[in-house]
């Protein structure tokens, strides 16, 4: 397993008192494979990437669980981890335009990947990002090296950002919500574009989303989360075949159909607890039409309920 989280526990140092935003996550990944870690806004899933790539902000700490990227363990204040995760995770996040920076160039910032991952001189790695622009299908890469992020388009730019995770060849890539600004044709190339760089560069993938469109299309297995918590985890076949949690069952419910042109679409009631306000047993019993009284006391394990899936529920759906 090349990426290997369990049990992580965030808490946000607050001045009314401590929050968990993220609790007891399990999830890994391997080498060439795409994980895609599902759910609504809020549910901690950018929290656990930021953990990986040690980007948590100062009133957020990890608590407890560890995080390991290739058998080595990434505590949070290791130099060594700090130059593991330079070298080996790369991360593209959901605004390009503001993650970018305004006032060097789209050609300088790649180069200065290079530099830092692979320790390249200033006057190689910009040849070297030249040929990274041209590989993610950005036009006439040596001009475009010189422009700046206010010049290029929003697609063009979610080229460039993926050109800086992936150079230097990460054994790692985060993709954050990375095609959510993006109209469909875009969003289908810089799909397609991810499954290439990832067959070429043996990457395993983490592809956070809320889009379970592009789950079907990108990912090998799921992880579905909610309020901080994994509530099912299966091969991506066997979650859409069957999804186990009552969660899950809702969220592929609510997709629209073929079949169900004009008719209202199927929805979750209520909303996601907030995190000053969670229930003391599962985080999702006061939507869910399976809840009992178990499920309004103790919070469920993430315990297997079929060949290869998992799901954190009293009451799982049948399958």
């Amino acid at each position: 397993m090349l990426l290997d989280i369990a049990q992580l526990r965030l808490e946000i140092v607050a001045a009314g008192g401590t929050l968990v935003p993220v609790d007891g996550v399990s999830i890994g990944v391997d080498r060439g494979r795409t994980l895609a870690l599902v759910g609504e806004s809020g549910c901690g899933k950018t929290l656990t990437c930021l953990a990986v790539a040690g980007l948590l902000a100062p009133n957020i700490r990890v608590a407890g669980g560890h995080i390991r990227l290739g058998g080595q363990a990434l505590e949070p204040d290791a130099g060594e981890a700090r130059a593991l995760r330079r070298r080996q995770v790369g991360m593209i996040f959901q605004d390009p335009t503001n993650s970018l920076n305004p006032v060097r160039t789209i050609g300088w910032q790649v180069a200065e990947a290079f530099v830092l991952r692979a320790g390249l001189s200033r006057r190689a790695a910009q040849g070297r990002a030249i040929e990274l622009l041209e590989l993610v299908g950005i036009p006439e890469p040596r001009r475009r090296a010189r422009s700046y992020p206010h010049e290029l388009s929003g697609g063009m730019n979610q080229r460039a950002m993926i050109a800086m995770a992936v150079a230097g060849d990460p054994s790692l890539l985060i993709a954050d919500e990375a095609t959510t600004a993006l109209d469909v044709t875009i969003q289908a190339q810089i799909l397609e574009l991810l499954r290439r760089l990832q067959r070429e560069l043996a990457m395993a993938i983490v592809f956070v989303t809320h889009d379970l469109a592009t789950v079907a299309q990108m990912a090998d297995d799921v992880a579905v989360m909610y309020a901080g918590r994994i509530v099912e985890r299966a091969p991506v076949r066997a979650l859409f075949k069957a999804p186990r949690h009552p969660y899950t069952k809702g969220l592929l419910g609510s997709l629209p159909g073929r079949d169900a042109r004009g008719l209202a679409l199927d929805a979750i009631p209520g909303t996601v607890p907030p995190l000053w306000a969670m229930p003391a047993g599962c985080g999702f019993a006061p939507r869910c039409p399976r809840a009992g009284d178990r499920c309004a006391a103790a919070k469920p394990p993430l315990a297997p309920v079929g060949d290869a899936t998992a799901a954190a529920c009293f009451h799982p759906v049948p399958a």
